[in-house]
């Protein structure tokens, strides 16, 4: 039985994770704050990760827009301690 979409994504989160030691989680999360795929520590809630990711996508759409003239999609900003790729 071939693995569903969802596995794949948690399996290649679960790849990136060991193969960087950097990387201590990670999460895809749809732009309405919905939880797609999660390679979580088992104490971190998943519903407040994504709510706050959907909250920091809204801004840094804004501020990309308002540096960048709306030319926002590919680009990258790195916040104290993370990535977010926009």
């Amino acid at each position: 039985m071939s693995k569903t979409r969802i596995e794949r994504m948690v399996e290649r989160l679960r790849e990136m994770q060991m193969a960087s030691p950097n990387i201590v989680a990670s999460a895809i999360v749809s732009v309405d704050g919905l939880m797609m795929a999660s390679a979580l520590p088992a104490d971190v809630e998943e519903e407040r990760v994504s709510a706050m990711s959907a909250a920091m996508l809204s801004l840094g759409e804004r501020i990309a827009s308002e540096l960048v003239c709306g030319a926002k999609h590919g680009r990258k900003a790195r916040f104290i301690g993370f990535y977010l790729f926009v």
